[in-house]
């Protein structure tokens, strides 16, 4: 894949373009100004520098803030005071974007160019307000000649009511018909396809309405009419939303390790001479226990088998469990302690044995960093003087867990911003908020289809869809975390609330490793209600940190310069989020991570999350999920064996499919 190796050969014009704080309409008339170049790659420069901060920011926040992954290094709250993120929003991206759009505005032959721009800036400011909340946007940049000194803040509602004016404004200038053929990009870093080639002008209109609908639906906590008002327009004309996997909105990254290789690529795989599971990111165990708990066949293209990439010779986790199996063909005196008299009583063909046995697992998810809160305690085994340990902490090696799939993080890797079944769970919610149960429906189960045929799944759905928590209108109980804290379950069954909970919970899983959406979504609904992360004690530089449990982080702090270059906005700024907020922490002045945003819910768990965290606390693991996972006997356990490998001895079988091994008889009894 050349295709971000050649856009990349161009980004130092993007450097200069953005380094030319003057007369930019002057370039466009210069004759000698190679101006055609610059349309076409400076905005292809905006993209890439959009796509490696979105892995940026995955990689060190939001795969844990969206609980799709563990990043072990960066699983204790943190607060960056740093003005990084902001220069790269607003240095990086935003200033040329505001320059094409300046360029372009009231030019009908370039409508659809000016289109492109407005959609793009339209989601970068959606990424900027849903991490910080009120930024400067109408007031963002200066103009060339101009000093400035004050920033304005806007407020959320503002900074939404903008964006999807300027979608909206965007989707009607879109001319499909294509009356100005040089009326689109040349080379196109969206929709150009894998040669890198012309706009799919159609392709953009469709991103354009389908990121509407989105930012609509994601701000009806600010502002219910202006989540309908753009929702209802919007479905008016579902034929311009993304109806397809390839309308999906799926940047690439390219094969050139040192021009356009993936953020994640060059970050954690690339040089890096040892492995470990702190900087790779794995399958985290809540999002796990619902793959296990509905049989989701999507876990595969998801995540890495346990201990996939271990170099030969590593031994896998192995899961302790305890099974049953028929005494009479281990009654021996090797095997029995009480040979003699069961040799003499005749009863062995009624008798049953309790054993405790250790098998692996094919997926193990990465415990985050602290098993326990501070004071918390694991309970001691029945009848024993030592305790109960953590079932995920018994690593062999750091590769014994189910890493993230290749796919999501190779060097030439793709990222999607917004797929097919977003669209139809999209429009799903609107219809339970605006239209009708009906095609909630229709558009949820299409959803579903439309996830599974991302991962060529299609022919696996159908018996996904059967399933209580999974067909409509039904309620599934899911399996609990290790220590029992979370439940999997899906409350479908019912009326508005039960409906939405099915819509939003498959949205999340079909949307895996996009971490935004996945963060936004549980941020706008509260319908995923994880656990916090418990700190254990654990240092950091948070203002506001509980030294024994934190729900994750709800926003960004603002830059530490504000305060000094920006003072006056700044402070109107967390006025702004106070003036929103369903929880407002005071802490740092209000500029904190644990504030949430005005387009979020309030955590419901919060008034009891003392109550429930707080104290001493006996915990009696037990993961359900790896229980009796290949049989409930030992007899069923052996056919799973052979069926797996194809071998016909027991032992070899039992050994070949999950590292089989006996640990211990518990008991002996008639049933």
């Amino acid at each position: 894949m050349k295709k971000l190796a050649y856009i990349v050969s161009f980004i130092f014009l993007g450097a200069v373009f953005q380094s030319c704080t003057k007369d930019f309409e002057e370039t466009n008339r210069n004759k000698n100004k190679i101006y055609t170049v610059e349309v076409n790659d400076v905005f292809a420069g905006t993209v890439v520098r959009t796509m490696r901060l979105i892995q940026d920011l995955s990689f060190n926040k939001l795969m844990n803030f969206s609980r799709y992954a563990v990043v072990g290094f960066a699983t204790n709250p943190s607060q960056d005071t740093g003005d990084n993120y902001f220069n790269q929003f607003y240095v990086g991206i935003l200033r040329d974007l505001l320059k094409l759009e300046k360029e372009y505005t009231g030019k009908k032959e370039y409508a659809n160019r000016l289109a492109m721009v407005k959609t793009w800036k339209s989601y970068v400011f959606y990424m900027l307000a849903s991490i910080y909340g009120s930024v400067p946007m109408s007031d963002a940049l200066a103009v060339a000649g101009e000093t400035k000194i004050s920033f304005r803040y806007d407020s959320e509602l503002e900074i939404y009511t903008q964006i999807l004016n300027d979608l909206k404004d965007a989707g009607d200038l879109y001319a499909v018909s294509q009356a100005y053929p040089n009326d689109l990009l040349l080379r196109d870093p969206v929709f150009g396809g894998s040669t890198f080639g012309k706009s799919d002008i159609l392709k953009w209109q469709k991103f354009t309405n389908t990121l509407r609908l989105n930012v609509a639906l994601h701000a009806q906590n600010l502002s219910l009419d202006l989540a309908r008002t753009h929702a209802t327009a919007v479905m008016n004309d579902d034929t311009k939303l993304i109806s397809s996997l390839d309308d999906m909105v799926k940047l690439q990254w390219g094969s050139d390790e040192s021009l356009s290789a993936s953020y994640y690529y060059t970050r954690f795989i690339k040089n890096n001479t040892s492995f470990s599971e702190m900087t790779y990111p794995a399958l985290g165990e809540y999002f796990a226990t619902y793959l296990f708990s509905y049989n989701d066949p999507r876990i595969g293209a998801y995540a890495m088998k346990a201990n996939q990439m271990a170099p030969t010779g590593v031994k896998p986790m192995l899961y302790t469990d305890t099974l049953t199996r028929q005494h009479l063909k281990f009654c021996t005196q090797k095997d029995c302690p009480t040979y003699a008299a069961h040799q003499a009583d005749g009863l062995n063909a009624s008798r049953v044995d309790s054993v405790l046995v250790d098998y692996a697992m094919p997926y193990v998810p990465l415990p985050e960093l602290n098993s326990l809160a501070s004071g918390w305690e694991w309970a001691f085994i029945p009848g024993r003087d030592f305790r109960y340990s953590d079932p995920l902490g018994s690593k062999n090696s750091p590769y014994n867990f189910s890493f993230v799939q290749t796919d999501f993080v190779k060097e030439n890797a793709s990222m999607v911003l917004l797929n097919w079944a977003d669209a139809y769970f999209l429009k799903a919610e609107a219809e339970m908020l605006f239209g009708s149960e009906g095609k909630a429906q229709q558009n949820y189960e299409l959803g579903i289809k439309a996830s599974f045929a991302q991962y060529g799944m299609s022919s696996t759905v159908e018996d996904y869809m059967k399933q209580n928590g999974i067909k409509w209108n039904t309620d599934g109980k899911g399996f609990a975390d290790r220590r029992i804290l979370y439940r999997a379950n899906i409350r479908g069954k019912g009326g508005r609330e039960n409906h939405l909970e099915q819509i939003y919970k498959q949205r999340y899983f079909a949307d895996y490793l996009n971490c935004l959406e996945g963060w936004n979504l549980e941020r706008r609904t509260r319908v995923l209600r994880f656990p916090p992360f418990f700190s254990n004690g654990a240092g950091t530089d948070a203002e506001g940190y509980n030294p024994v449990y934190n729900y994750w982080t709800e926003r960004f702090i603002y830059p530490l310069v504000e305060q000094t270059k920006n003072a006056e906005a700044y402070y109107r700024g967390i006025e702004n989020l106070k003036a929103v907020s369903p929880y407002y922490r005071a802490n740092r002045w209000g500029d904190n991570i644990y504030t949430s945003l005005g387009f979020t819910k309030l955590n419901p768990d919060l008034i009891f999350a003392d109550r429930t965290y707080g104290g001493n606390k006996i915990i009696k693991p037990n993961c359900e999920y790896f229980n009796k996972k290949y049989g409930k006997t030992y007899e069923e356990v052996v056919l799973t064996a052979k069926r797996m490998t194809g071998e016909t001895d027991e032992t070899l079988a039992l050994t070949k499919a999950f590292s089989y091994n006996f640990r211990s008889l518990l008991k002996t009894y008639i049933p």
